[in-house]
């Protein structure tokens, strides 16, 4: 049976400590019950806190841990919950880090979900690494974790004995897939069935929302961004553009990626990919009747733009967030 470590940190979402712990633990044992076969669990989880305190997570719900990380001897896998505020959680408990450090060095495998990957960067061993994370919180990470690749479309990663998630619900198909990878996939499956949770899910893509970034600095690229939102919809040479703001294309190009991390076309993009997004969502028009109100008149690339950057066919994203996948109009 192999020994299962959650760390709970401060403020962290519950969900990112019982998830997988209810996953973990009923592997081997709700299947077994269901088909009234013999139990034979596979983990032993714990619930640990740094000082073997109460963990305040979201919401001020107090979580009794089992026991402090000191009190762990020896254990296979350490899942750290999320942990949006790491600075605070650093300035409490700078211990974490070295203790993440000696467990991984001892054989131990860590996995983060959500914001947890914070905590895990922190240790070092992602440096060189690619990670993911709550689409949310990319921009945050990129900055503080320079030397950590950000694979910001992926529902997980694993890179032998590190892993990370995105957000909550990724806690979920992480949990899946280490019960796949420690016990097998007739394990996976049945824990999958009995929690009655989607296997195979790989992409966060369709859940990303683009947050228009204006806290950059560059003062010049927020007047280029605003004027492109107010003109979305029409057609825009970028010859011109470049002309109204006084410099050469290729240097609004250049200035306009370090600011936003795109190109102007890709911003262009970008907005009006997400204002198909939401008209998609009220379920009301056809795409072809959408690709020309955002501003295209090629239904056929702009649905390739679509679905490169929400991994989704227009008729897939308006099934999956709106109730009307059985009298959809999409085309």
């Amino acid at each position: 049976m192999k020994k299962v470590t959650i760390l709970g940190l401060y403020n962290t979402m519950a969900t990112t400590i019982f998830g997988p712990m209810d996953i973990l633990n009923q592997a081997g044992r709700l299947w077994n019950r269901v088909s009234r076969s013999p139990q034979t669990p596979f983990f032993e989880v714990t619930i640990a806190s740094a000082d073997g305190q109460p963990i305040q997570s979201v919401n001020n719900i107090q979580i009794q841990p089992h026991c402090s990380i000191n009190q762990i001897e020896q254990t296979d896998l350490i899942i750290i919950a999320s942990a949006t505020y790491i600075e605070k959680i650093l300035e409490k408990n700078p211990e974490l880090v070295t203790w993440l450090r000696h467990q991984y060095d001892q054989g131990a495998h860590i996995a983060s979900i959500c914001t947890g990957v914070f905590l895990l960067a922190e240790t070092g061993l992602l440096d060189g690494k690619s990670a993911t994370l709550h689409w949310g919180f990319t921009e945050v990470f990129r900055k503080r974790y320079p030397h950590v690749a950000l694979e910001q479309d992926q529902m997980y990663l694993d890179h032998g004995r590190l892993y990370c998630s995105a957000g909550v619900s990724a806690g979920m198909d992480l949990s899946l897939y280490i019960v796949e990878k420690f016990c097998g996939r007739k394990a996976a499956v049945e824990s999958a069935k009995t929690m009655v949770l989607d296997l195979g899910r790989e992409k966060q893509t369709p859940y990303d929302c683009f947050f228009v970034p204006k806290d950059h600095g560059d003062t010049l690229i927020i007047k280029a961004q605003e004027w492109i939102e107010e003109h979305q919809t029409e057609a825009i040479n970028y010859d011109w553009l470049a002309q109204k703001f006084r410099m050469s294309r290729r240097s609004l190009e250049r200035r306009f990626k370090n600011a936003v991390g795109v190109t102007p076309l890709g911003y262009l993009q970008k907005l009006r990919v997400e204002y198909a997004k939401h008209l998609l969502e009220e379920g009301i028009q056809t795409f072809n009747e959408i690709t020309y109100q955002v501003g295209y008149e090629d239904i056929s690339f702009f649905r390739k733009i679509f679905i490169r950057l929400t991994g989704l066919r227009p008729k897939e994203y308006q099934q999956r967030f709106t109730g009307y996948s059985q009298k959809s109009m999409i085309q």
